[in-house]
């Protein structure tokens, strides 16, 4: 049985409006194709590793090299919680693999995060086995996705599961950009939310927060 202790999930704007997030459960950010969704991961991972956690990190169909520069211009030492067996990266061929893996981290790592932004399409039956096994674990997983990259059924399964659902939004007016952050679904009744937000060289700058 799932421990009902209570933790911050690590995204500043997330952790002060909406509160804290629950032991066993999945919280999906799901962004559109410009919104760089997959940094918010290691927002969350930053936070979690200063805490002193243990945290897996599963990459869909990616790089694990390519993931330790973002994490490092992002000001982890990863490398050395690698070393430390603090933080483990683990690379998967498929989102089928990616989910199985899940499985296999979840005992050893409180947080799993995936990054599946570059498609998902995890199969429907294996993927509802997988989250009703995190529901039983005190383990947080975090699925970021590309809501127009993917299977819609896979997406909408991970949504249906989601104690929360994070929607990353771009919006465009000649060659500026702005883009906004806001809790689209939750389990439970929060406080409603929307955030501005900038990508930077050094990472993500939350710049504003406004009622919805």
């Amino acid at each position: 049985m799932a421990s009902m202790r209570l933790i911050r999930l690590g995204i500043p704007v997330f952790d002060v409006r909406v509160g804290n997030v629950t032991l066993g459960s999945l919280q999906v950010l799901s962004g559109d194709p410009d919104s760089n969704v997959h940094m918010f991961l290691y927002i969350i991972a930053k936070s979690w590793s200063e805490r002193g956690e243990r945290i897996a990190f599963i990459i869909d169909k990616g790089n694990s090299e390519y993931h330790r520069q973002i994490a490092e211009a992002m000001g982890i030492a990863v490398r050395s919680l690698e070393e430390g067996n603090m933080w483990h990266y683990e690379e998967a061929e498929s989102s089928n693999d990616a989910i199985a893996k899940v499985v296999d981290l979840m005992t050893a790592y409180p947080l799993i995060l995936v990054d599946s932004t570059s498609w998902f399409d995890a199969d429907p039956e294996l993927l509802t086995r997988t989250l009703n096994m995190v529901a039983a674990s005190n383990a947080i997983v975090v699925i970021a996705v590309i809501d127009k990259r993917g299977n819609p059924e896979s997406i909408s399964i991970l949504e249906s599961f989601a104690e929360t659902v994070t929607r990353f939004e771009t919006y465009w007016a000649g060659l500026r950009v702005e883009r906004i952050l806001k809790l689209s679904k939750s389990r439970v009744p929060r406080n409603p939310f929307a955030a501005y937000y900038s990508v930077t060289k050094d990472g993500i700058n939350i710049e504003e927060l406004k009622r919805l």
